[in-house]
């Protein structure tokens, strides 16, 4: 009869559980039941009990490789302007299992503010025909970057979309990589900021203020 398919989430939470509650564990046998004064028995036993064991080893090695890779992959991306000319102080690390994306917005790196955005979103694909500066397959995600950098409630809410890979800026035929939209009360959204993604994180003050992808959009929203 042919063993049932296993999914990999459960798979993954079955390797957890420890190996006295798991359907491959081998029984406790006693000496009668072993019939360690029947060396013959004591033989055959012996001798099946090496290939289940075995057989069990590498069903656990398949398991532990098979969770390793369903945690997915991480990326992390500094912000340049959409002219190339300015790096923005912070950056976002992601953690990528798709369709899914879960990751920090961070502001404390370098920017120093007390608090990172928290975001979360999944891959979607935005039509090219619509003049969005970021089309195509992106992860959209929910960012708390309004509230972080205005260290409250801002009553305000950002949509971040990201690609995953950074190329060189071509301000000829700019491929961007990253904008976001924002809506305060829920009105109405609008475009926040865009430009190109690099692979170089966060970048300091030089001389002045430090500058932030959504710092000037913050202002305003928050200044009327």
């Amino acid at each position: 009869m042919q063993e049932p398919i296993i999914g990999l989430d459960f798979a993954c939470e079955y390797a957890k559980l420890p190996e006295s509650v798991q359907g491959t564990s081998l029984p406790e046998w006693s000496l009668t039941e072993l019939g360690l004064f029947n060396h013959q028995k004591l033989g055959q036993n012996f001798q099946e009990e090496i290939p289940l064991k075995l057989k069990s080893l590498a069903v656990i090695a398949l398991l532990v490789l098979g969770c390793g890779a369903a945690f997915g992959q991480s990326y992390s991306f500094g912000f340049l302007s959409y002219t190339g000319g300015i790096q923005y102080c912070d950056y976002e690390v992601l953690s990528v299992s798709a369709p899914y994306a879960a990751g920090t917005h961070d502001l404390k790196t370098v920017c120093g503010f007390p608090l990172d955005g928290v975001m979360v979103g999944l891959k979607t694909d935005i039509p090219t025909n619509i003049g969005a500066p970021v089309s195509g397959g992106v992860y959209a995600l929910a960012d708390s970057t309004f509230d972080a950098q205005y260290i409250g409630v801002s009553g305000c809410q950002m949509d971040w979309v990201t690609k995953l890979v950074a190329p060189k800026v071509h301000l000829s035929n700019p491929h961007y990589g990253w904008s976001f939209y924002f809506t305060c009360g829920g009105g109405g959204d609008y475009l926040g900021n865009y430009g190109f993604l690099t692979t170089t994180l966060g970048a300091p003050s030089q001389g002045g203020p430090v500058k932030s992808s959504a710092g000037k959009t913050i202002e305003k929203a928050m200044s009327k």
